[in-house]
């Protein structure tokens, strides 16, 4: 069968799909404690914890997000040393081993609640040393194929595809748990449902294959994304090696906006992975399946919109501005939670529209505002940066939970928003003071964007 030519656009999409389904399994498995904590604060945490069910289990969430702080520093530098293909297929093998301990743990039922928690944590902890290293890779194939050619539009389907991902993983558990609970064991089934999470990881290595087959046949044809560069001369232009001292080199801007990643997604997936027990435990007093089902529309929105979203930022620019709103967005999705008793459905699609909006604007501006050769780098420090500051905010959140409770929780949420549009507002001041990176635009009507100008990649180049 003839192969795609690299240079198509046929090519480069038919790659973003293959791309798009590496994170699916990943994203269904990192959510599946939210929609099976009462379960598994009943079943293992309070044999060993009563009264501190709530910090245990968000500690589910905190040693995923510090293993993926420590790992991403790590991650970012192996993309661009080792290579995309290793670094892939390292971390695929992460998700799939983690998530099958998680579920072995859930199975020991006859054991000690403690050594069940404890297999479960390490099964998170092997879990988070792919489960975040997996997107930066993810991101290094997005950037390197799709630079100057609808880069936001092409994070927003990565976007989509994986939280499918967390769509189906929040309306098909409680029914599958259901499922199995009446019609095959009771006993066992927290595992059963937690093991059809780890099967779909395996689906990651059918992508991956392809993914890397694709991406190296471009290597070696030295086409597409790969294509030779000549100087005014006819010499091959040599790119730039990654070293470990291009990071101090990063501007600015770079760094706020790390910051900024970080507080944002602070509030997002602390407050998802208690979302669902949120809203049966809280005044709105819904069952397991409405409350899991209204937990979705976050994603949902997000799962619909992104794409479209990433093309209009691509054809508007002006990251910053679109930043700033999305990040207001959050403001009255607390105020609404704690202080009303409207359907939390009308919150539930407010925060999607910011998660969505906010995705669009913030990662893909990473890329635009360090040097080509630095960008596995420069993802994996701001994944480690925004995992640091996810972890503090479960310990926080679980704490406030079991102490403070509810309304406390919301405003917790509340104040970072607060703090989210601070930075982003910051942002915008350096961008303007700068350059005005972040206000190119990646597509125009002719074709190329201006983010793909030769003279903006070669101020990009001389930033290292």
């Amino acid at each position: 069968m003839a192969r795609l030519d690299p240079n198509t656009p046929k090519f480069r999409y038919t790659l973003l799909l293959l791309n798009c389904l590496l994170t699916f399994g990943s994203y269904y498995c990192f959510d599946m404690p939210a929609n099976l904590e009462d379960y598994i604060k009943d079943q293992v945490i309070s044999g060993f914890a009563p009264g501190e069910e709530n910090a245990y289990y968000n500690y589910f969430y905190l040693v995923y997000s510090w293993t993926n702080m420590l790992m991403s520093l790590c991650a970012g530098v192996m993309v661009d040393r080792l290579g995309k293909e290793k670094s892939m297929y390292l971390f695929v093998s992460f998700c799939i081993i983690g998530s099958a301990v998680y579920a072995l743990g859930a199975a020991l039922v006859d054991s000690d609640p403690t050594l069940r928690y404890v297999v479960m944590f390490v099964g998170r902890f092997i879990f988070g040393l792919g489960g975040g290293p997996i997107t930066i890779v993810q991101n290094a194939f997005t950037a390197i194929h799709f630079n100057g050619h609808e880069l936001a539009m092409a994070f927003g389907c990565t976007l989509t595809v994986s939280r499918v991902g967390s769509v189906v993983n929040f309306n098909l558990t409680p029914s599958l748990y259901n499922l199995f609970k009446d019609n095959v064991s009771e006993q066992y089934a927290l595992a059963l449902t937690l093991s059809v999470g780890s099967f779909l990881t395996c689906f990651s290595l059918i992508a991956a294959y392809n993914l890397a087959s694709m991406d190296r046949y471009a290597q070696e044809t030295q086409q597409g994304a790969y294509k030779v560069v000549k100087d005014g001369s006819g010499a091959v232009v040599k790119k730039k090696k990654m070293k470990l001292s291009d990071v101090k080199e990063f501007p600015g801007l770079f760094w706020v906006l790390a910051i900024t990643i970080s507080i944002f997604y602070s509030i997002i997936f602390p407050f998802m992975a208690d979302s669902s027990s949120f809203l049966q435990e809280s005044k709105f007093g819904l069952g397991d399946t409405s409350a899991s089902f209204r937990a979705s529309l976050v994603y949902m929105c997000s799962m619909v919109v992104s794409p479209f979203l990433g093309a209009f930022v691509d054809w508007f620019g002006r990251r910053t501005n679109i930043a700033i709103l999305g990040t207001s967005l959050t403001l009255p999705v607390f105020l609404l939670l704690a202080d009303t008793s409207y359907d939390p459905i009308y919150a539930m699609l407010l925060l999607g529209m910011s998660y969505s909006v906010c995705a669009a604007a913030l990662w893909p501006s990473v890329q635009l505002l360090v040097p080509l050769h630095t960008v596995g780098t420069a993802n994996g420090v701001a994944t480690s940066i925004q995992m640091f500051g996810i972890g503090i905010c479960n310990i926080l959140v679980g704490y406030l939970r079991d102490n403070e409770g509810f309304h406390t929780t919301m405003y917790f949420f509340f104040g970072l928003g607060c703090a989210t549009v601070f930075t982003v507002t910051t942002m915008y001041c350096l961008d303007f003071d700068k350059k005005m990176y972040l206000g190119k635009r990646d597509k125009k009507e002719g074709g190329e964007g201006e983010m793909s100008d030769p003279l903006l990649a070669k101020e990009r180049e001389s930033l290292v």
